[in-house]
């Protein structure tokens, strides 16, 4: 079976909403990184630092999910529709979670700045 068309747009968009959360924490882990060089023992700028990382780490881990999903979707030749459709659940639920983060990210940035 093959997936339909409205897939791969999601998929795009996924990488996308990826890219700009990435993007996101790199400029936030630079804001705090220069917080704690300032004010080392400052436990909220620590416990901000620990929070990025932990998202980037949530960048990659689902990258590496959706990376995952969709190498089984194209390499599976036994799909079901209810296979398929799991799948687009799943993806469209991850990108609600990278949306989440983006925006926890995103005013933990303007915090920061």
């Amino acid at each position: 079976m093959t997936l339909p068309p409205n897939f791969n747009v999601l998929v795009e968009q996924i990488d996308r909403e990826i890219d700009n959360l990435d993007t996101e924490l790199s400029e936030a882990i630079q804001l705090v990184r220069a917080r704690i060089t300032l004010f080392p023992n400052n436990v909220s700028s620590i416990q901000l630092f620990a929070l990025l990382n932990n998202y980037a780490l949530f960048s990659d881990n689902t990258r590496w999910r959706i990376q995952e999903t969709i190498r089984y979707l194209t390499t599976n030749e036994t799909l079901s529709s209810q296979d398929i459709e799991e799948a687009g659940e799943d993806l469209s639920e991850q990108l609600g979670r990278i949306l989440e983060a983006k925006i926890v990210v995103s005013n933990i940035k303007k915090r920061l700045g």
